[in-house]
Order: C-alpha cells, then sequence, then structure tokens
C-alpha cells in the first residue's frame, strides 16, 4: 500500500467511528432524557402526554383511513380518560 491509500483508509476508519461515536451519543442523550422526564413527570402529566399522542393518532389515522387502528386508539383514550378520572 502507498502512504496515500494507508492515509485514505485511516480517514475513512476515523470518519466510521466518529459516526458511531455521535450516534451512540445521540442514543444516551435520548434516554437520559427520557429518563429525567420520568422522573419529574407526575402521573397526571403522563396521562395527559398519553392522551394527546392517542389522540394525534387517532386524527392521523382517521386521514388514512385505517379504521381499525382508529377503534383501538378509541379504546386506548377512553382507558386514558378514565384513569385521568381516577386521579382526581
Amino acid at each position: 500500500m502507498t502512504n496515500q491509500q494507508i492515509e485514505y483508509l485511516s480517514q475513512k476508519i476515523a470518519e466510521l467511528v466518529i459516526a458511531a461515536l455521535e450516534d451512540k451519543q445521540k442514543q444516551w442523550d435520548t434516554e437520559l432524557v427520557q429518563d429525567l422526564k420520568d422522573i419529574t413527570e407526575s402521573p397526571e402529566e403522563k396521562l395527559l402526554s398519553d392522551l394527546a399522542q392517542a389522540m394525534t393518532a387517532l386524527d392521523y389515522n382517521l386521514k388514512q383511513e385505517n379504521y381499525s387502528r382508529c377503534s383501538q386508539l378509541q379504546d386506548e383514550i377512553k382507558d386514558i380518560e378514565k384513569q385521568l378520572k381516577n386521579l382526581k
């Protein structure tokens, strides 16, 4: 191998290692944010967040005419609303 080929190969390896480290850092950051959110979020806030996500998913699936998923989401929404009522 020539010095130029060795240099090219080492640069490619370094780029792959750096990209892998950046991906791992993003994963750790995401996990840390979720862990902190779980610690600081009250049960009511968690349920309200889940309700908002389910309602958004329901709206999306209605537009996509995915009615079987809409039925599942309606059941989830009813369950979350029931849990919210029980908190109060």
